[in-house]
């Protein structure tokens, strides 16, 4: 009851332009981030509800039951943007809930990163080009435990247990081999047979010699 006393509930004005529309300012009643400086509601024959509100704290809001459309460019000259998205200090975050998906779709995709680029999945990440995918930089590593880049570069970890490998420690050489042969794992399904041969000791462990 204290805090109802406190609260300006005579500041509060209420536009109503029938049971569809409505503009409500200054109404006191407190929400997540304060406040509302005004907020416009809407709803359809079908109980749909839109809701457009600035919050005390700052915030602008937007609120559809259904689809929300943006549109823009229809008279702008070629090659003109037609949407922009700017965040002054802070992070732009989208998000799709319930297993849906993020489509971003044009003739030319381009993502820039002043510094960092991280692509995580939860399971797989697929690249497809028609043409070619080119990798470039000063240092590219790959780590992984099967997969024919991982046989041709690393050595996957049959590989390295059946094929023999060299162990550089301090400055004593030891090598290891067994009488395993690359074709016994190919016929058991356990490799695709792309790297035969001796091992080749880059970086400790690699498997050399390519067919």
């Amino acid at each position: 009851m204290a805090e109802r006393q406190n609260q300006n509930w005579e500041g509060r004005t209420i536009d109503s332009r029938g049971p569809s529309f409505r503009i409500d300012v200054a109404n006191p009643q407190m929400g997540s981030d304060g406040s509302n400086v005004y907020m416009m509601y809407s709803v359809t024959d079908n109980k749909d509800v839109n809701l457009c509100a600035l919050t005390q704290g700052g915030t602008y809001q937007i609120h559809n039951d259904k689809t929300l459309d943006i549109t823009a460019g229809m008279t702008n000259n070629e090659g003109a943007v037609d949407i922009k998205i700017s965040s002054v200090k802070g992070d732009i975050c989208i998000t799709a809930n319930r297993n849906g998906q993020v489509k971003i779709k044009g003739s030319s995709i381009v993502i820039q990163a002043d510094e960092d680029l991280d692509l995580i999945a939860g399971r797989n990440i697929n690249i497809n080009g028609k043409n070619r995918v080119l990798t470039k930089a000063n240092d590219i590593s790959i780590d992984g435990i099967v997969g024919n880049l991982i046989e041709n570069t690393t050595g996957s970890f049959l590989q390295k247990a059946v094929m023999g490998f060299e162990e550089i420690a301090g400055d004593s050489d030891a090598v290891f081999d067994s009488k395993v042969g690359l074709d016994w794992l190919v016929s058991k399904g356990l490799t695709t047979g792309l790297a035969v041969g001796s091992p080749v000791g880059i970086a400790g462990n690699v498997i050399g010699a390519l067919l």
